[in-house]
């Protein structure tokens, strides 16, 4: 059981590297984030950008974290549900984050025409 633990943890490992690397690239999203002239709504959407963008690098760390924590003494492989939830919060802050920059790509153009 502990060398299958420790095969998890292997994967796990390059499972958040690479999750990272996808935050990483989601910087080039943020280029053209702010416009010169934005009202309220369109200030609040681009600090919750923002705020999922720091989320997309904060939650890979937590979830490796919470996978090893769990994995040291495993008894069961239940235990490692918290790491897997941390993990499914990534990806919906990843689809929520490519949404809201659709939405405000949207407004922008909108506003353009």
């Amino acid at each position: 059981m502990q060398w299958i633990a420790v095969l998890a943890a292997i994967g796990w490992s390059f499972l958040q590297v690479f999750m990272l690397f996808i935050a990483t690239q989601c910087v080039f999203a943020l280029v053209e984030l702010r416009s010169k002239t934005e009202n309220i709504y369109q200030k609040l959407l681009s600090r919750s950008i923002i705020l999922l963008f720091y989320s997309l690098f904060i939650l890979p760390l937590i979830s490796l974290g919470v996978f090893y924590y769990q994995v040291i003494n495993i008894t069961s492989w239940s235990e490692l549900l918290p790491a897997v939830w941390v993990f499914a919060m990534w990806c919906g802050s990843f689809v929520l984050f490519l949404i809201l920059l659709d939405v405000k790509s949207y407004v922008e153009d909108k506003k353009r025409k």
